[in-house]
């Protein structure tokens, strides 16, 4: 199995003549193939499968922790929930926790740093938004909300996970290990779409499965990804695999699967099987469909998959903007010094070798296929 490019979504053309902006996310619709991009002021719907570009919403918002809900069949948006206090300053990047729960017209979220959860109603005209208190005095790390059950999921430093209940706000149960297990705290969630299991992906490069179909959950998984964090995780109900995503773009595909023993109940156990499905080639998948191989090669800062179709948007970082521009010379420098260290140390070794190598410096290291047969010539001429 490998990954190849469905359509390439330009986006320069949204925001004509003013300076292009970094898209934070996209979204699948839950049924069709429809995915939702967000970038500056505007809301895009594009078809997925066609690249046309169905509508676009300009908000015309400054940021200012304004929580609105789209209808794009009236190419309209509603306020539902405005902070009294707007003279707080909060950056475009500021990243807000938020999600929607499938049982209720209500979604939850929180900002950094703070130790509450708002719940607001997702329809116009509802009740005013509510506040959750925790008794647990810390600041939210993430949050997320259970498919299929009534929970929303609360994590907090030091890998701690409160489970509350959306109705009544009481906490269910807790999900944390032992203090032999040192965690940092959840970047991702994701669920099993037909077993009570929930997936976490740790910002200490730890991914953990835990089992919550009875009153006192137990961990059944748990693999060291890496060393970075990681910040997405997702299930394809499709293919029944789990992907994540670390913040060093290296993206690994997992077989999740556990025997159960009838006999005895399920313990901690590796369930993370690493499948044959290859790396993503990020320069490959840029140049298919229209688009074109850049270097330096982009971070992959986004990444959703669609809930029931072989679909999955990547969104990169935009490279073209004013600071990469001033970092360009420091960051190419950089490039080609690591490229040299690799070079010497793999003197003598076949051009598959080099390359296996230069791979595993990561995006910052990596090298258009073009520039890449340069250096290996030099390399050979030098001898």
């Amino acid at each position: 199995m490998e990954w190849s490019t469905l359509e390439y979504l330009h986006l320069h053309h949204i925001r004509r003549g003013v300076r292009p902006s970094q898209p934070p996310t996209a979204s699948f619709h839950p049924h069709q193939a429809l995915v939702i991009v967000a970038i500056g002021t505007y809301i895009v719907e594009f078809d997925a499968l066609t690249r046309g570009k169905i509508s676009a919403l300009d908000i015309s918002a400054p940021v200012d922790s304004t929580i609105r809900s789209c209808d794009f069949d009236l190419e309209q948006t509603c306020v539902l929930h405005s902070p009294e206090k707007k003279t707080e300053q909060i950056s475009s990047d500021t990243k807000v926790h938020m999600d929607l729960s499938p049982l209720q017209p209500i979604v939850f979220f929180g900002f950094p740093k703070r130790t509450s959860v708002i719940v607001v109603r997702t329809v116009e005209g509802g009740r005013a938004p509510t506040i959750i208190k925790p008794e647990l005095k810390k600041a939210i790390i993430n949050l997320a909300c259970h498919p299929h059950l009534p929970v929303l999921y609360v994590a907090y430093a030091e890998g701690l996970v409160r489970a509350y209940n959306i109705h009544t706000y009481v906490v269910h149960y807790t999900l944390k290990l032992d203090n032999t297990i040192k965690l940092i705290g959840a970047g991702a969630f994701a669920f099993h779409p037909t077993l009570e299991w929930v997936f976490v992906g740790d910002r200490k490069g730890t991914l953990l499965a835990w089992d919550v179909s009875t009153e006192r959950p137990s961990m059944i998984g748990i693999k060291q990804v890496g060393s970075q964090p990681i910040k997405s995780v997702s299930f394809l109900p499709m293919l029944h695999l789990l992907v994540t995503l670390s913040k060093d773009v290296n993206l690994h595909v997992w077989e999740a699967r556990v025997t159960i023993n009838p006999n005895r109940p399920a313990t901690q156990a590796n369930i993370f099987e690493p499948t044959t499905i290859e790396s993503i080639d990020i320069p490959r998948i840029l140049s298919q469909q229209g688009g074109e191989a850049v270097y330096p090669l982009p971070l992959i800062k986004a990444l959703e998959f669609h809930p029931k179709l072989n679909l999955a948007a990547l969104v990169f970082t935009n490279m073209t903007s004013e600071d990469t521009s001033k970092n360009k010379a420091s960051y190419s420098k950089e490039g080609r010094k690591q490229l040299f260290i690799v070079l010497q140390s793999a003197w003598g070794s076949s051009a598959s070798v080099i390359k296996e190598k230069i791979s595993a410096l990561g995006a910052p290291g990596v090298l258009a296929e073009h520039q890449l047969q340069a250096q290996l010539q030099e390399h050979h001429l030098k001898g």
